[in-house]
């Protein structure tokens, strides 16, 4: 068994770990796994993980057609799960991916101090990545007239994925079954279009979010939100401490790419400084 490093050990130990509850929040119409990476870090150093699935946000197996609910019945049941484990421990944090991100600062202008730390990875307030064409700028006439009614978003190559094994692993997923670790294979307009009135919301009230601590990890050569997305995030937060981390080999998703072990790694080190209360 390999020696593990002394700060290691201080999270398993030490209470303030087990006081400190985690949620995560997955991508649009997509599963926890895209977060299973983090999660099993955040286990085996002893904190309380929670990955969330919320009706009408998250992908339902279950379900013939995903079907969307309003982005506000998103908060109501991020903000239930806040009020609940806040009964149990001394500080609750939010971690999200892509939409995730949107949903976990969505949450935070709800609970106001009821979140104390959050973690923002390929934070997506504007879609401006390499990748995304031109004729986005006629989305609204899909998302907010009769034109869209039937139209959907295909997921297509790279999927959010740099590393060729891993989108190779995606696109056999999609093909036997309707979502893979990357995500759904079919986005819905009700999907997009709540997601849209989720960005517009957080954007106008990003000076509201009142928790001391953010990291936002985001890859330099994301092909969905640029970089810019984090000057977005500066701009607007108002929190104490806002750190950045810019990741040089994954695109979208940053928690199955190249780096997704360097993601665990900087999320780890900043629940550590949020559970001891030490300058993230």
């Amino acid at each position: 068994m390999s020696a593990r490093d002394p700060s290691d050990m201080l999270s398993v130990l030490h209470p303030a770990v087990r006081r400190t509850a985690i949620v995560l929040l997955h991508g649009l119409c997509s599963t926890p796994d895209e977060l299973l990476t983090v999660q099993s870090a955040l286990r085996g150093s002893g904190y309380s993980v929670h990955p969330m699935r919320v009706d009408g946000y998250s992908f339902d197996a279950a379900a013939p057609v995903q079907h969307a609910k309003p982005y506000e019945r998103w908060i109501d049941a991020i903000e239930a799960q806040v009020k609940a484990l806040r009964e149990g421990h001394e500080r609750v944090m939010l971690i999200g991916i892509s939409a995730g991100s949107s949903l976990a600062l969505g949450a935070a202008i709800r609970c106001g101090r009821g979140v104390d730390a959050l973690v923002l990875m390929s934070t997506t307030l504007r879609f401006d990545g390499w990748a995304i064409p031109r004729t986005r700028m006629l989305l609204p006439l899909a998302l907010y007239t009769p034109l869209g009614r039937l139209w959907q978003y295909r997921e297509r190559a790279p999927y959010g994925v740099k590393n060729e094994r891993v989108r190779a692993w995606i696109e056999r997923e999609l093909r036997q079954r309707k979502v893979s670790s990357a995500g759904s294979a079919l986005i819905g307009i009700g999907h997009l279009r709540e997601h849209d009135r989720l960005i517009r919301h957080v954007r106008r009230n990003l000076g509201r979010v009142q928790c001391a601590s953010v990291l936002a990890l985001h890859a330099r050569q994301d092909e969905v939100a640029s970089v810019a997305n984090l000057d977005i995030l500066a701009r607007g937060l108002r929190c104490k401490e806002f750190r950045t981390v810019v990741l040089p080999d994954s695109y979208h998703m940053i928690t199955i790419d190249n780096d997704r072990h360097h993601v665990a790694r900087e999320t780890l080190a900043f629940a550590d400084a949020v559970a001891h209360a030490l300058p993230a």
